[in-house]
């Protein structure tokens, strides 16, 4: 009984976890003007490809530069919410989970037995990828709507 309240208190741990991640990324990351620099870059490789082995070499460094410039800015747009994550995850993890967790404390799970840290990241892990796959379904399935709502206007 004991053990079964100290694995959902894991479980529990990694949910906020995660929901506060995801928070974050959402609220700190551009997700808009990350779109939009990836169609940039899309075109400027294209336009690149297209130049051909005639062209002056200037020509060809310039493209290169803006598409430099360009995945560098959504590499920024990236990382900002990392900057947050990321230290509050070893806090978590190297800190308060020894904090309140015993050491010798352990899962088995489908035959495999893993210390609790191990287990939460395991389940951080999970959690994580769930919600990356449902909120690009849903933004997904928003975008189509939005697409059809342009291409269909109401009458």
């Amino acid at each position: 009984m004991i053990l079964n309240l100290i694995i959902l208190e894991l479980v529990l741990i990694a949910i906020v976890y995660v929901s506060f991640s995801v928070f974050v990324q959402r609220k700190l990351a551009n997700y808009k003007r990350i779109k939009e620099i990836k169609k940039e870059m899309d075109v400027k490789m294209k336009e690149l490809r297209t130049l051909g082995s005639g062209v002056q070499k200037e020509v060809l460094d310039l493209k290169q530069k803006e598409i430099t410039a360009l995945a560098s800015e959504s590499m920024r747009h990236q990382i900002k919410p990392t900057l947050i994550i990321l230290p509050i995850f070893f806090v978590l993890y190297y800190v308060a989970l020894p904090f309140f967790f015993p050491a010798s404390f352990s899962v088995t799970l489908l035959s495999y037995t893993l210390s609790y840290k191990t287990f939460f990241i395991a389940v951080s892990f999970v959690l994580g990828l769930m919600s990356t796959v449902i909120l690009a379904a849903y933004e997904r399935m928003v975008a189509k709507k939005q697409q059809v709502a342009t291409t269909n206007p109401v009458q």
